[in-house]
């Protein structure tokens, strides 16, 4: 192999991984403390909530990297409306809790709940109904300051989710 293409090939090969479908990272102050790599993300709207499953698959099962929920059914006009959605993560909802809220579920891992969110936004360029329905969108947050491990810092990424 020429010393050409020794310094090309890994430029390419992270070009086309950066571009291919499905998978990627997620960003921010937190991968130092979390792995935020993923194969797939999921998109679905149940029960007038909206959620955002960043997923690796582990066996027979998976592991919820990270997901990203928001109540929306104040939000959309109709049950009807695919359209975009631009969702206040932290926004104080009428009891008193937060539209958005941050998760994590991965094997042989303590549960660790993420602190509230000081700011945050997710904004989905059509909503998910049926399976295999493709959703584009990204998302930011920034955690309160507090003396949890994650207090204070942020994640934030872009998606091409599917519909399970």
């Amino acid at each position: 192999m020429s010393a050409r293409l020794r310094f090309i090939a890994p430029a390419l090969v992270a070009l086309v991984t950066a571009c291919g479908g499905e998978g990627g990272a997620l960003e921010g102050s937190v991968t130092p403390l979390l792995d935020l790599h993923y194969q797939r993300a999921d998109a679905q709207l149940a029960e007038g909530t909206l959620a955002v499953s960043f997923v690796n698959v582990q066996g027979t099962g998976q592991n919820v990297v990270l997901k990203v929920s928001a109540r929306v059914t104040d939000m959309l006009p109709d049950a009807e409306y695919t359209g975009s959605l631009d969702i206040d993560l932290a926004q104080a909802l009428e009891d008193g809790s937060q539209r958005g809220s941050v998760d994590r579920s991965v094997l042989d891992e303590p549960v660790r709940p993420f602190p509230l969110l000081q700011r945050g936004n997710l904004f989905v360029k059509s909503l998910p109904k049926t399976t295999g329905d493709r959703v584009s969108g990204e998302f930011n947050v920034t955690f309160v300051n507090g003396t949890d491990v994650y207090s204070g810092r942020t994640i934030f990424g872009r998606f091409e989710a599917t519909a399970p």
